[in-house]
């Protein structure tokens, strides 16, 4: 697999942030709130709302991003469209 790039990374995070801030909207602040009104295991929400971190001293990163595939998925659960999840000031 590819090395992702610092705009990548930035781009990943970001995705990461809107998942969460789409869910506590619609759900509030617990994702556990989320698992029972959608039916979505735990760790997949915690998966989708994950950061990549990259270590200071080593550069080494840990984390990884979601496919477009995972994000309009989520989309689905929700019912927004791809284009809705991306009309945000975040990706601007």
């Amino acid at each position: 697999m590819a090395e992702l790039s610092k705009e990548k990374i930035i781009l990943a995070n970001k995705i990461a942030t809107r998942i969460k801030n789409l869910r506590e909207e619609f759900t509030g602040s617990k994702q556990m709130d989320f698992v029972r009104k959608y039916n979505v295991e735990k760790q997949i929400i915690s998966r989708w709302e994950s950061q990549i971190k990259i270590d200071e001293n080593t550069g080494k990163k840990s984390g990884r991003g979601i496919t477009i595939y995972t994000v309009d998925e989520f989309c689905k659960i929700i019912g927004i469209t791809l284009k809705d999840f991306f009309d945000d000031d975040l990706f601007k």
